[in-house]
């Protein structure tokens, strides 16, 4: 070999580790299905500097189960978290997420949502992802065949209700059996549409107790409908995808749900790839979707591709990932300045979103210490057994009360 072959060689090898360093592949860990063809896109394009994301999806009841066990072994570089500070103290604690890197500049995020992200301190631990609403959902083909139009009020909403029945179509779809479910997506909608967002906010500051005939209401309206069999048959038998596809076939005319399942990858397609999905409130008092900034975009505090994480979380910050995720998960993005939405379902949800949301919400309020009863979990027992017939909502609502008070939340003194 001549000392000029040498030095080709040398050079080639070089080149190949510069190649092997630049290109560098990460793990995704999230429940969300919607979010497959943003991220193959992005990997395709080579839109984050040389970075492939490895997106695995796990399935929503059996996220955070999975996400605990994986990371006791490295797990992955990266993992959504669902919002609130209550669901990243643990994370925090263990020395699994660290503070956003400071290279993440979030000045371009609507801020509103970066809650969604951080710890109970106020320190920002991810990237926020979408603004969700929440609301009924209903086949809009259902509404039409059966002569109904969308109802302005509760009397309207339960003489629809009647027509369905009598139709022989189940009127609410419930998946009880998905706690996350009743306690995220049932208790939020039902208070945004019958409590009036004073009342909302006195219920998160504990100026408002949670037996209050208000929140009470929340509760009977949604025992109501199962006495009057409204509701699937067994709803504690059916869980969130049961639920999403009786809506779909058109055997359920409603379902209490994020319009994340109205996205153009959302399952409910491949069942009926001619599905229309209408958004309503609660006709209460209130009359309010539910709106929040969801979880956030975190970074394994141990991974060892910490700089591609870092690349990663930049762009997700981005116009050019705002535009991207509106287009391919079919949800609003939390980019704060102007963007392109050219789906019309989406520009509609965006208006209820800006113009009838109730944001108030006790879901991610109480509680952040661990052994404490949440409210969280509070509601999503408290539903199973309103559903089972085993508590009547007078009662629930004391239970949730008498939990909260247990560890002296904010309220604690003035709702014994």
């Amino acid at each position: 070999m001549t000392a000029t072959t040498g030095k080709l060689v040398l050079a080639g090898l070089m080149a190949s580790f510069a190649v092997e360093a630049a290109a560098q592949e990460i793990t995704l860990y999230s429940w969300r299905e919607q979010e497959i063809p943003l991220w193959e896109h992005i990997s395709e394009n080579n839109l984050v500097d040389g970075v492939t994301i490895n997106f695995v999806r796990i399935p929503a009841d059996n996220y955070d189960t999975k996400l605990r066990i994986d990371l006791q072994d490295g797990g992955p570089d990266m993992f959504q978290g669902r919002a609130g500070a209550a669901w990243l103290k643990s994370f925090v604690e263990a020395g699994i997420v660290a503070p956003l890197d400071p290279s993440i500049d979030l000045s371009a995020l609507a801020p509103a949502t970066l809650t969604a992200g951080q710890g109970a301190d106020g320190t920002q631990y991810g990237v926020p992802f979408a603004v969700q609403m929440e609301s009924i959902l209903y086949n809009k083909g259902v509404f039409e065949a059966n002569g109904i139009e969308e109802p302005k009020t509760l009397d309207e909403l339960n003489a629809a209700a009647e027509k369905l029945k009598a139709a022989g179509v189940t009127p609410f779809s419930f998946g009880g059996r998905s706690g996350w479910w009743l306690n995220q997506v049932v208790g939020e909608v039902m208070t945004a549409g019958l409590v009036d967002d004073a009342t909302a906010q006195g219920l998160i500051d504990g100026s408002v107790c949670f037996t209050d005939p208000a929140f009470v209401q929340t509760l009977a309206t949604v025992k109501g409908w199962m006495d009057a069999g409204y509701m699937n048959a067994a709803p504690l038998a059916d869980d969130y995808g049961a639920m999403r596809t009786a809506v779909a076939l058109g055997e359920a005319a409603m379902m209490i749900d994020g319009a994340w399942s109205s996205g153009p990858s959302s399952p409910m397609y491949e069942i009926d790839p001619n599905l229309e999905i209408g958004f309503m409130p609660v006709p209460g008092e209130n009359g309010k979707v539910y709106a929040f900034g969801d979880g956030s975009y975190l970074a394994n505090a141990n991974t060892e591709h910490a700089e591609a994480v870092n690349k990663v979380l930049a762009f997700t910050t981005t116009k050019e990932f705002a535009e991207l995720f509106a287009a391919k998960v079919g949800e609003l993005p939390v980019y704060g300045g102007d963007y392109a939405i050219e789906d019309p379902r989406l520009a509609e949800i965006a208006g209820l979103v800006a113009n009838n949301s109730a944001a108030a919400t006790p879901f991610f309020a109480y509680a952040l210490n661990s052994g404490e009863p949440s409210y969280g979990q509070l509601v999503a027992d408290g539903y199973q057994e309103l559903l089972n017939g085993s508590i009547t909502p007078e009662d629930l609502a004391a239970k949730i009360q008498a939990g909260l008070n247990s560890w002296g939340y904010a309220g604690a003194a003035n709702c014994q």
